[in-house]
């Protein structure tokens, strides 16, 4: 196990971009004393605080041409507006989040190295020594806080997300709160407005800025003999 190198990254960032893709269900209301009402949000405070992701499975970003591209990007956005500096994530943190956990102890953590294990035994036996080809293109930004690159459609993200729910299943067959029940959408986070508190307040859109400067015909891929390692996230 590694400390994690992506020291500003935002796992409730990350966690929250996989919920996009999921069916809202409304439930009708039910009539509740105020103590009941009382007790329902505690126990709900309690349920988040228990699923809080504090680790993470990734694959670090570190092709040039990629990493140039959105540097490119970032410093077109800077140009316009010199705040969202602040929000920019760094290039040696540059990375596609394949599994997001919580663990809260040891033992769990030590369960999570095994699944990592088996992971890595899966992915192997998958890609028999062969690389997966990463196709980075286009930019998009979610619910106007942060910014990203995104997965072109292919066969090689295909396997990506078989490698990627295939982990998921893995952890939680042994008892780790891995992933929910959340489909698997990879993307390369490039900004987010979260390493502020303060330019939060200041800036509430990023729309206007993501598109600067930024080609979306241009096609950078990143080609990578997956390797999968648990970084932690101290919270």
């Amino acid at each position: 196990m590694a400390e994690m190198p992506f020291v500003d990254t935002d796992i409730e960032d990350e966690f929250v971009m996989h919920a996009t893709s999921e069916i809202n269900i409304k439930k009708k209301r039910k009539r509740t004393t105020g103590r009941e009402t009382e007790e329902g949000s505690e126990a709900k405070k309690k349920q988040r605080k228990q699923y809080q992701p504090n680790y993470f499975i990734s694959l670090p970003i570190t092709n040039p041409k990629i990493t140039g591209g959105i540097q490119a990007v970032q410093d077109a956005i800077i140009q316009k507006d010199q705040r969202l500096s602040k929000a920019m994530v760094r290039s040696g943190s540059l990375h596609v989040t394949m599994l997001v956990m919580h663990l809260s102890s040891k033992e769990e953590i030590g369960i999570a190295v095994g699944a990592l294990s088996d992971s890595k035994d899966f992915v192997e036996d998958l890609l028999k020594g062969k690389t997966v080809d990463l196709s980075f293109q286009g930019i998009d930004h979610f619910k106007n806080e942060v910014g990203f690159v995104k997965l072109a459609e292919n066969d090689q993200t295909a396997t990506l997300t078989e490698i990627a729910e295939t982990m998921k299943r893995i952890f939680q067959e042994k008892g780790i709160m891995a992933g929910e029940q959340r489909a698997f959408k990879p993307h390369l986070t490039f900004m987010k407005l979260s390493k502020s508190t303060e330019l939060r307040k200041q800036v509430r859109q990023i729309d206007k800025y993501i598109k600067l400067g930024y080609n979306c015909d241009d096609k950078y891929v990143e080609a990578v003999l997956v390797y999968l390692v648990l970084y932690f996230t101290p919270t």
